[in-house]
């Protein structure tokens, strides 16, 4: 298991003049996508007759593309971002000063947390590993197998971080790029051939041993899984232009279109399994660019069902503590685990030694980032505001969902 994601950036007064509360929702679906494959484990096999551990398995089976969404909502809005600065004579410094603030406190944050629990419990770091973490470049061995354990310690999860390097690689590359090509046209054309690029790559690495030897390569590594990040990037683009009023009216069928596909290909690939069905990988990755990025689309119509249901509080919630949710959860998805055994032993009954080490790291996983969030991160964010670009030219003020607030925040 994006992973990503670990964006956190809302659409604010620096870029658009104004809040989208359902870009909130649609992150914290992202990250409660990712939840449901590292907590709703069940075992190898599911009763026929309990139709709660049958639905929670499948859930699970598909939890890997909320990373996936992370990524389009990352591209749509970093995109837009950057197109609506590019006037700023601090184009740079205020870009990355803020993704700076935002990202790298908490993530080295978790790493330095982790060096001291490996203190205390007397552990220590594969050290090549830990440079891969240090340096945002663990997934990209080629074509050597996945990364090895990054510490002794087997509870403490790293391995989806691969998603913060591809994202954190992004920003390092597609703001240049942005800046370069300037208008809307050029940066949409970018934009899809890197699209391209990154299906050609998964094709011609497919005809090869390559994934025999790695699966992974054809998912965590950056080149061939640029799709979402890109498809988010030509949304931001067309939003901006002469098409935004198509773009919002084609949005509810391509997205029902594209969970159709999606349906048929769960069907035809067990549980999207791409690490056994090549095809996930190569034809499912941007089929889920498509259909995330048209999701986001439909969300931003005035009156949706779609934008009412993602400004809700409780998926607005998931949405603001997604960061920390990402980085904390997997860990203690690990340790809420042992207990499982137990609980089945003590009430004899298979669903709750699902529910209750979910329910139990859900909730921890919660209180961490509320903590985190509240007492470090903000901490390193209320700096954002010496970075801010402000814009004059329109941005995407007419299509905020309707209930949302005009509030700029």
């Amino acid at each position: 298991m994006q992973a990503p994601a670990s964006t956190d950036e809302r659409v604010d007064v620096s870029t658009t003049g104004k809040h989208v509360p359902a870009l909130d929702g649609i992150r914290g679906l992202a990250i409660l996508l990712v939840f449901a494959i590292h907590f709703l484990w069940s075992g190898n096999e599911i009763p026929s007759n309990n139709p709660v551990l049958w639905l929670g398995e499948q859930v699970k089976s598909i939890g890997w593309v909320g990373v996936d969404l992370f990524f389009a909502l990352s591209g749509f809005l970093i995109t837009g971002i950057l197109y609506d600065t590019l006037k700023d004579p601090h184009f740079f410094r205020n870009f990355y000063a803020r993704r700076t603030l935002r990202i790298f406190p908490l993530y080295y944050g978790f790493i330095l947390l982790v060096t001291a629990l490996l203190f205390v419990f007397h552990g220590s770091w594969n050290r090549w590993e830990l440079i891969k973490l240090l340096t945002y470049t663990r997934n990209l061995s080629f074509p050597a197998p996945p990364p090895g354990p990054t510490t002794t310690l087997p509870w403490i999860a790293f391995n989806h971080f691969w998603s913060l390097c591809i994202e954190e690689q992004f920003y390092l590359v597609w703001p240049l790029c942005v800046f370069l090509l300037r208008t809307r046209a050029k940066i949409s054309l970018a934009a899809l051939a890197g699209i391209l690029v990154s299906l050609t790559i998964r094709i011609v690495l497919s005809k090869t041993s390559i994934p025999e030897f790695n699966p992974y390569i054809l998912y965590s590594w950056t080149p061939s899984h640029l799709d979402g990040l890109l498809m988010g990037a030509l949304l931001a683009m067309g939003m901006r232009s002469k098409w935004e009023q198509r773009l919002l009216a084609w949005s509810r069928p391509v997205l029902l279109v594209g969970l159709a596909l999606l349906c048929v290909m769960d069907w035809k690939c067990t549980h999207l399994l791409f690490e056994l069905y090549w095809a996930v990988s190569i034809w499912g990755i941007p089929l889920l660019s498509v259909t995330f990025a048209a999701l986001i689309a439909a969300s931003l119509r005035k009156g949706s069902w779609l934008g009412r249901f993602f400004s809700t509080g409780f998926m607005r919630f998931f949405g603001k503590y997604s960061y920390g949710l990402y980085i904390y959860h997997y860990t203690l998805a690990n340790l809420t685990s042992g207990f499982r055994l137990s609980v089945r032993a003590q009430f004899h009954s298979r669903l709750l030694s699902v529910l209750l080490p979910a329910a139990l790291g859900v909730a921890l996983s919660v209180v961490m980032s509320v903590l985190s969030y509240h007492f470090f991160e903000k901490r390193f964010l209320v700096l954002k505001r010496y970075f801010e670009a402000h814009s004059h030219e329109p941005k995407l003020d007419n299509y905020v969902a309707e209930g949302a607030s005009q509030t700029l925040v």
